[in-house]
Formats: C-alpha cells, sequence, structure tokens
C-alpha cells in the first residue's frame, strides 16, 4: 500500500510540473531570419515562506521536495533572498524597428545591450531588500559567469510605473512589502559562457529538443541577439508555484553566414566569375563592375544555419511538448522536414506551419524560394524612439530624445524611464519639449555621488503621426583616478533607456529600449606619470655612469697600458707557462 501511495504522488508530482518548448522562423527583409528558442517549465506547488535576515544560510530549510523538470540550482537563490519575481537579460546587436517591425513578443523578452537585471524581492523595509538585493546580484553573477557582482546601490533603482503591474499578492507574511529594483551593465559582453548556464537550466540540457541546435559560436554570431530568463511566482486558491521562461531571439544574416561556410571560416576576395554585377543597366566590362544586390533566390538549412541537427523531441512524456513554428509565405516558401531513420534513410515531407516533434529521430529543415523578399507582413511598433548625446565639452553636455508615433490614427501614451550615473549631474529646469506631444506627468530623482543614480520617468501623449523631442542639460563629474576603468579615454557606456507603451487601461502593450551611449569625461593622462619615471631614471643612469667612471677609472696612453700589463699576475703566470714549455 506505501509502494502504491508514493507511485501515486510521484505521478501527481509529474503530472504537476510541466515543460514545453518552441522554435520558431521567421523570414525578415534582406534575407535576414529570425529565430526564436521559447522553453517553458513550472514547479510543483511549494509553500511560500519569508527567510528574515538574521536566519544564516545554513539554517535555512532545505527539506526535500519535488523539483520535476525545474532547475533545482535556481529555486534555493530565490527562497534565501525572498525573490518573488526575476527577470535577467542579456543582448547585443541593434534591432533594425523600422526593417524588423515589432520586437518578438511585444518586447517583453528583450532587453537593452549588455545585461539587465529586474526584481521584485519581499522585506520588511528597504534596507533589508536591498541587501537581498545584493546578495541575490552576487549568486547570479556566479551562475551565469557575468559581472552582476558589481551592481550596487550606484546603478540600482526602483521604477515608479512598474510597481502597480508587477506587486500582485503573494507575499509570505502579509506585514511585508514588495519592492521592484532594477540595475543594468550596459558594457557587460555577452558571450558562450552565460549561454552554457542557460542550457543547464534547462530540462533537457540542450541534448534534445530544439535546444540541442544551440550552440554559442553559430548564436553569437548573429546581428542581434537577446536571451531572457523570467521567473514568477504565480499564487491562485492558497496554492504557490514557480514558472520559468527561457527565451533566446536572434537575428541571423543568411548569406553571410552561407559565405562563412563556404570560404572556410577565413574571408578570402570574390573571384570574378562569381561577381554579381549589373549587366543591364550599368557599364559592364573585365575592369568595371557595378555590383548588384544579394540574390533573392534562397537554398539552405537548418544544418548549415547551426551546423547541428535537432536530436529529436524534448521528451517523450505527454507532459512535455515539442513543436516548430514556420512564420513563412507557403505560397513562396518550400519548406521540407527531414526526418533520419534507423537505416541511415531520410523521410522527406512538406513541413506544416506548426509542426509537433515526436520520437528519438533527428531532424532537419530545408528551404527554399525563388523570392526571399516575399515574406508575412511584420507589425509597425507603436512608437519609435531614438536617442542621442549633444555638445562637445569636456565639462557639460546635453541629452536628446526623439519618440515618433507612426501610427496615422491612434494617439499613444508611453512611459519613458531613464537611468543615468551618477557622474551626470542633470539640470531638471533645462527640460525642453518641442512637438505636438506633451508630457503628462513626471518623476525624478536626482543622483548621490557614488551613492544613487539619477532616475527619471516620462508619461508622454503622442497624437497621429506626430513626435515629440525633449532635452536637457547636464554636468560632467570628476572622478577619483582609481574609478576610471581601463581604457577610459574609450568612454563610459550609459544604459539603454526603457520605453513602455500602454493600451486604454494603462497596461504595458509593448516595450523597447534605445541604443546605449558612450560618454566621454574629463581624463587625466595616465601615461605622463610613467613617461616622467622613465625619463627621470635614464637621465639619472646616464649622469650616475658618467661620473661614477671619472672617479673610478684612470685615463692613460696606450704604451702605458701596454707596460702596465707586462707586471700584471697574470702576466708573470703567462711567462712561466712559456719557459716551463721551452
Amino acid at each position: 500500500m506505501l509502494f502504491l501511495a508514493l507511485l501515486a504522488l510521484a505521478s501527481l508530482v509529474v503530472a504537476s510540473s510541466e515543460y514545453s518548448e518552441s522554435l520558431t522562423i521567421k523570414p525578415l527583409p534582406r534575407n535576414k531570419i529570425l529565430t526564436s528558442f521559447e522553453f517553458d517549465s513550472q514547479l510543483p506547488s511549494f509553500p511560500l515562506v519569508y527567510v528574515p535576515p538574521s536566519l544564516e544560510d545554513s539554517n535555512i530549510d532545505t527539506a526535500a521536495r519535488h523539483y520535476g523538470m525545474f532547475p533545482k540550482s535556481v529555486e534555493p537563490v530565490l527562497r534565501a533572498t525572498n525573490t518573488r519575481q526575476l527577470h535577467l537579460r542579456f543582448t547585443q546587436g541593434w534591432w533594425h524597428s523600422e526593417s524588423w517591425g515589432q520586437l518578438p513578443r511585444n518586447g517583453s523578452l528583450s532587453g537593452g545591450t549588455g545585461v539587465e537585471l529586474w526584481a521584485v524581492v519581499e522585506a520588511t523595509d528597504l534596507q533589508e531588500a536591498n541587501q537581498n538585493w545584493r546578495k541575490l546580484a552576487d549568486s547570479l553573477s556566479g551562475f551565469f559567469c557575468a559581472l552582476l557582482n558589481f551592481v550596487d546601490e550606484s546603478i540600482t533603482t526602483y521604477p515608479r510605473h512598474d510597481v502597480q503591474d508587477m506587486m500582485s499578492g503573494y507575499a509570505a507574511n502579509s506585514s511585508n512589502s514588495l519592492f521592484l529594483l532594477r540595475a543594468a551593465l550596459p558594457d557587460e559582453p555577452v558571450c558562450t559562457e552565460n549561454l552554457t548556464p542557460f542550457l543547464k537550466m534547462l530540462a533537457t540540457r540542450g541534448k534534445a529538443g530544439v535546444s540541442s541546435l544551440l550552440d554559442g559560436h553559430k548564436l553569437y554570431d548573429s546581428l542581434w541577439h537577446s536571451m531572457s530568463i523570467d521567473i514568477v511566482t504565480e499564487c491562485e486558491a492558497g496554492s504557490c508555484h514557480l514558472r520559468l521562461k527561457q527565451s533566446i531571439h536572434h537575428v541571423i544574416d543568411v548569406v553571410r553566414l552561407l559565405r562563412r561556410i563556404d570560404e572556410g571560416g577565413i574571408p578570402k576576395p570574390t573571384p570574378g566569375d562569381k561577381l554579381r554585377c549589373d549587366t543591364d543597366t550599368k557599364k559592364y566590362d573585365s575592369w568595371t563592375c557595378f555590383p548588384l544586390g544579394d540574390s533573392i533566390e534562397m537554398d539552405f538549412d537548418l544544418n548549415g544555419l547551426y551546423g547541428r541537427l535537432i536530436r529529436g523531441a524534448g521528451f517523450n512524456d505527454p507532459s512535455a511538448n515539442s513543436k516548430i513554428v514556420l512564420d513563412f509565405d507557403q505560397d513562396q516558401w518550400h519548406v521540407q522536414v527531414e526526418e533520419s531513420q534507423e537505416d541511415d534513410q531520410a523521410l522527406v515531407y512538406d513541413a506544416k506551419p506548426v509542426e509537433s516533434l515526436k520520437g528519438k529521430n533527428s531532424f532537419n529543415l530545408k528551404f527554399r524560394t525563388n523570392n526571399s523578399n516575399a515574406i508575412t507582413a511584420s507589425d509597425v511598433p507603436p512608437l519609435l524612439v531614438s536617442r542621442s548625446l549633444t555638445g562637445y565639452s569636456q565639462d557639460k553636455g546635453g541629452m536628446r530624445i526623439n519618440l515618433k508615433n507612426p501610427s496615422i490614427s491612434d494617439s499613444v501614451e508611453a512611459v519613458y524611464f531613464e537611468t543615468l550615473p551618477w557622474f551626470m549631474r542633470i539640470y531638471l529646469h533645462t527640460l525642453t519639449v518641442h512637438g505636438k506631444g506633451e508630457i503628462l506627468s513626471q518623476f525624478y530623482i536626482p543622483a548621490i555621488d557614488r551613492k544613487r543614480p539619477g532616475h527619471l520617468e516620462l508619461l508622454v501623449r503622442i497624437p497621429p503621426g506626430e513626435d515629440v523631442t525633449f532635452t536637457y542639460q547636464f554636468d560632467k563629474s570628476l572622478l577619483l583616478y582609481a574609478e576610471y576603468p581601463p581604457d577610459a579615454n574609450h568612454g563610459f557606456a550609459i544604459a539603454p533607456a526603457v520605453v513602455k507603451v500602454l493600451d486604454a487601461l494603462g497596461k504595458v502593450r509593448y516595450e523597447s529600449r534605445s541604443t546605449s551611449l558612450l560618454l566621454t569625461l574629463p581624463t587625466p593622462d595616465f601615461s605622463m606619470p610613467y613617461n616622467v619615471i622613465i625619463l627621470t631614471c635614464t637621465v639619472m643612469a646616464l649622469a650616475f655612469g658618467t661620473t661614477f667612471n671619472l672617479l673610478t677609472k684612470k685615463v692613460v696612453t696606450e704604451e702605458e697600458f701596454e707596460e702596465a700589463a707586462k707586471h700584471t699576475k697574470f702576466a708573470k703566470f703567462k711567462s712561466k707557462l712559456q719557459a716551463l714549455r721551452n
């Protein structure tokens, strides 16, 4: 009876633990491909516990529990820091909104350049929340091999508008509060060391399912890529569970990738007979060639893009789901599935818009078209944002932000959120607005040197087809010599601004980031002390050497030297040897 009870409990745990994965492939203009990997797993129900800061790590409850397909290494970190929500982004590149349309998932899974961290922490006061925030950042730093340990109070902000959306009733202690904290590291590079922990969090560990395609060398050779980890606490009827959503979105330049494969990884000049020249409307001979654009005839497969095949479904289990979504123009694109068989043969058949992966056989997708410009229409972003620095002085500068509403029928309300480092001392009275848009409300917290960044939030409304531009001025602070990073003359990275478009109910329906900025500060000449030291040492060595020779040596003629050499001990010893030989 006990065995049957345990078996029933195990079956219940597996059934309550869900796992799904999907790969979405969509062509973009000019022979680009957008691929989206999404993974969703759920932790079985657990009691929501608040861990007070006075409790040592060794005394935290570590009772055995079922994790199902949820990564076991993540939950203890969240429990020890009382984290109820976690949102982590690793992004590099630039998303071309005017050409590629809206960001995947309305921008909710994309971050700004570098690393971006959001978290909702339960605590009794702000001091305790900051303590758990630092502990969380340090833990994630080692977990994801990123410099999140540099997250401190000088770059941490507390977003004001998102509090209403993100703070639902999932505090373990009703007397506690929930704090939303955010930090960004815009100059943090993203590399394969960040991808490896991401794959280890998956139930398949990247060994099966669509995650078996992921390879760091192929993924990061992209025009734009974004990796996100979202963990949310969901509570219903007194029962809570954690839901983990992992995603990777990246844009591939198919022509460049295939060319690199043909060239063996080393760029080579294109032979003359392979040049694509305009022979119809331009002059063409042995010495003149006006190049054409890339060919619109495409023929490639997943194995060519990633160097791998899909190694079957993630799990052959009813609670797991693996699928491929093809967002193609079915009339212009011919997509085939190539499924390997046990007898080394391949089963080839036409792909459906949604393909479910079953079994352990490897899968490959082949794409062929005579017109790669035939793509499904992309939705236009509801708001376009651009941001740039103005001025050229070493002690002051300015910021210019432009928000444009591309719609010709609907007005747009959006929240503009910006975090500025403490060494940018902005003057809010210099804020000026140009255009037909208006600022409905503004929220600003000034920076404190080395303790708090500047925090600016603006709620704006833009009429149809119009844009609004606002500018402000700031001063550049001097840093201590130890605060300058290596290669300080390169500049200091300023985190991208966050723009969230609101619907009629005030909920976020689309969000995007501006580009990061590079701010030049007055930088001392760090090489000057070394140059002075080298010059001083050289002069002293020359002077000392000359003086030492004059004091310790005597100047004599050559005849005197030869005469004195005859009376040395070595000369006498040499003469005795010659006498014995004779």
